[in-house]
């Protein structure tokens, strides 16, 4: 019998519950539709021709920052390390700040399709054929791990048969992404920001109002004994005492090592797809600065529900249906606080951050596939890739069949578990693209290095990797913290890097010649008239701002139920945030439209 707190959610309107949920899934599929005439070649379909605006960009990139392990196991780690967790995604902030110094606008002057495409650029063809080799194995694994994920948390709060959530959920991101690309990412992620951010507020204001304001939480907190717990940065000595966390982790040392981490891989040239679709540079800083203002807002609201489950509920999130409890702490909170419809609400973001980083995968991974492993094999055949119309059919076969996969890892994982081959392939990626990231990164900014310096980094940092993962259990001492793992990594992969640009010969006219076309178009500023044309700014504004009304305008539906009641003040809101956002990108349009002949 399933307890008190959980009954709304497993017995109680569930028809409000899940017709929420099918909304949602039906206006991903008319994004899809909508934005299928944007995309002419495949250049449009994997990076939007370079059009798009800085407010799509910057929506979509913060929502592919994350997933739904921030309201399951980011949630559960707040419901253990409080303050911790805030401090820890601070870091999205401080590495959206960097980018906007110059890479994200560096990016999108290099002028290109694809991350590897950039790769190839700096580093020549080898290095291109590697990265998206490695890439693509780990896209698949990635996103196969995130669906699955998704779907057991999921399927486990409504009480449904996981492998057709898997299916369901699979199929609605393989129709989108297949249809329409990048363009269909881009619109669908700023949607479900829409959804995320006003969904992610509510809850934590009511939290807050039900502790008393932040006062109250502290003294909530305090009265709890959990001071030292909840401390933003922890002692060693508190580290100690803490059940159920890695051992490091939350000191000091540990910050310095994931800010690092962070801006490393953030800034490395593997991370650069979302920033080759925008306009122009300026653009791009505009919508990098948008993503660290969002992503500063999410560190300072998106733990406080799972903390005030812990002051409130501690009881029934023990209780919860699911191998870690802790993790449904977020979810445990919002059942307790608000109505059917608004439950299906905050699943439906949860279930949104997920999407957004799985169709970005999917449309990244099917690009690599079709603009760089496909013509290099093309190359070796003796055959004439396709272009043009036929590229772009070729595009849309191979997004559709990544979906498929990654649709059949997930299944696979149902029956075989995480622990098995998906695991191990899981931990080889994690030993190999720590050290992928240092050449990416310092490529981005100095030059004079051989053609060896990039593969040369990258297996020394895999022997340091792999002495590191190793080395302990061979020898019996203990395992290396993660501040201790990034440091040496980095620390001997930069060395080396650096340390190779005594070797560059002057006289190798390749790697003179690719270095000078890579740094003259990095800092070569976008003429956007003249080397892309006219934009669709309005259209842009219109089509996401209508998305944006017809969302705020059905959530008004939520105010029908018998469950919404004593509720419609927070449905009101709700609705008028996203209906608000929507009516100024429709006005603005307005505004922007050409006038009549």
């Amino acid at each position: 019998m399933p307890l008190p707190l959980l009954a709304a959610l497993y017995i109680s309107d569930r028809a409000t519950l899940f017709s929420v949920g099918a909304g949602f899934l039906l206006t991903l599929v008319c994004i899809g539709l909508v934005f299928r005439r944007f995309s002419s070649n495949s250049r449009d379909y994997f990076c939007a021709g370079g059009q798009a605006t800085w407010w799509l960009v910057g929506g979509s990139f913060f929502m592919q920052g994350f997933s739904a392990w921030t309201f399951t196991g980011g949630a559960g780690a707040a419901y253990q390390v409080g303050w911790g967790m805030t401090v820890m995604f601070c870091g999205g902030v401080i590495n959206n700040l960097f980018l906007a110094l110059a890479p994200a606008l560096w990016f999108r002057q290099l002028r290109v399709t694809t991350p590897a495409d950039v790769i190839r650029l700096r580093f020549g063809a080898g290095m291109e054929q590697f990265f998206a080799s490695l890439q693509s194995c780990a896209g698949v694994a990635f996103s196969g791990v995130q669906l699955y994920s998704l779907a057991i948390f999921t399927a486990t709060l409504l009480n449904l048969d996981i492998d057709l959530v898997i299916v369901v959920l699979g199929v609605v991101v393989l129709f989108y992404t297949a249809m329409s690309g990048s363009w269909a990412v881009l619109a669908a992620d700023f949607i479900k920001g829409l959804i995320l951010m006003p969904v992610s507020i509510l809850v934590a204001v009511i939290c807050l109002q039900k502790l008393g304001g932040l006062r109250g939480m502290f003294q909530h907190i305090a009265d709890a004994g959990l001071a030292n717990a909840y401390a933003p940065v922890k002692s060693a000595e508190t580290m100690a005492t803490l059940t159920g966390v890695t051992p490091g982790y939350f000191v000091a040392g540990f910050f310095l090592a994931w800010y690092l981490n962070g801006v490393v891989g953030v800034s490395g040239m593997s991370n650069c797809q979302k920033f080759l679709s925008v306009k122009d540079g300026r653009e791009a800083r505009r919508a990098v600065l948008l993503t660290a203002g969002l992503a500063l807002v999410g560190a300072l609201l998106f733990f406080i529900p799972p903390m005030t489950a812990r002051l409130l509920i501690p009881d029934e999130v023990a209780a919860m249906p699911l191998r870690v409890p802790a993790e449904g702490a977020y979810a445990a909170i919002v059942m307790y606080l608000l109505p059917a419809g608004l439950v299906g609400l905050v699943l439906v973001a949860m279930c949104a951050a997920t999407m957004s980083s799985l169709d970005g995968g999917l449309t990244g991974l099917a690009g690599l596939l079709t603009q760089n492993i496909y013509p290099a094999l093309c190359r070796r055949l003796g055959r004439v890739p396709l272009e043009g119309r036929p590229r772009l059919i070729l595009a849309r076969a191979v997004n559709f069949c990544c979906a498929v996969t990654v649709i059949l890892c997930a299944l696979a994982l149902v029956r075989f578990g995480s622990g098995s081959v998906f695991k191990l392939l899981l931990d080889l990626i994690a030993l190999v693209m720590a050290p992928v990231a240092v050449p990416l990164f310092w490529g981005l900014f100095i030059g004079r290095t051989p053609r060896w310096a990039a593969p040369g980094t990258i297996l020394v940092g895999i022997v340091t990797s792999a002495s590191i993962a190793f080395g302990p259990t061979l020898l019996g001492t203990s395992p290396w913290f993660f501040q201790e793992q990034i440091f040496s990594v980095m620390g001997v992969g930069t060395l080396f890097f650096l340390g190779s640009r005594l070797f560059f010969r002057d006289d190798d006219a390749e790697a003179v010649a690719r270095e000078r076309e890579f740094f003259s178009r990095r800092d070569r500023p976008i003429d956007f008239a003249a080397e892309v044309g006219a934009g669709n700014d309005t259209a842009q504004l219109r089509i996401v701002g209508l998305f944006g009304l017809v969302l705020g305008g059905s959530l008004l539906l939520l105010l029908i139920p018998a469950s919404s009641a004593g509720h419609s003040g927070k449905i009101l809101s709700l609705a008028a945030a996203m209906a608000g956002v929507g009516g100024l990108l429709f006005l603005y349009s307005r505004k922007t439209s050409p006038p009549p002949i």
